[in-house]
């Protein structure tokens, strides 16, 4: 059970809880201002990003290595290249680039311990594509896995559901 605390006394899971939504919170403006390379470092080297796709009306995906995934990158390296395509102007899909605005809400701590901490939150991502002048909103769930790393945390594995997963454009890391 976490450690609630008192009036008087924040309690580690606040403080904990405290760190993780500034992560979260920092994360969530590296995408919007399209500082990626600072966002690439909030994860680990060996960090998994998975954005699982959906089976039917009910049930996700839940082998990425035998179903597809809308993305799924295993280290940060990966990240890193999907990032140096975007940048390089070579990928179509991203010229020109959507402005968005993340909101995360609802952030909950679901397990804890001296070295990693578990996170599910839910978020919206607003989305305006300057080819179409269309905004668009897309919406659902993190699941987070962070690790301390000296006195912060840094992101080891990130799941996110999408909830409309029915979308009129692209979807990519920026816009989620």
């Amino acid at each position: 059970m976490l450690d609630r605390g008192s009036p008087d006394r924040p309690s580690t899971a606040s403080h904990c809880l405290a760190d993780v939504e500034r992560l979260l919170f920092v994360e969530a403006q590296h995408l919007d201002d399209k500082t990626w390379e600072t966002w690439a470092d909030l994860y680990l080297d060996d960090a998994h990003y998975w954005v699982p796709s959906w089976l039917d009306e009910y049930e996700l995906v839940a082998d990425p290595d035998t179903q597809v995934s809308y993305i799924y990158h295993t280290s940060r390296a990966q990240l890193r290249e999907r990032i140096g395509r975007i940048q390089s102007r070579k990928s179509i899909t991203a010229l020109p680039l959507p402005r968005t605005l993340h909101v995360i809400s609802n952030i909950v701590l679901t397990e804890r311990d001296e070295l990693s901490v578990d996170a599910r939150s839910s978020w919206t991502t607003h989305v305006f594509d300057p080819r179409t002048r269309r905004q668009h909103l897309h919406f659902g769930t993190y699941e987070h896995r962070l690790v301390r790393n000296a006195d912060s945390y840094r992101i080891a594995r990130k799941k996110i559901v999408i909830m409309n997963d029915c979308i009129p454009t692209v979807v990519d890391f920026y816009s989620i």
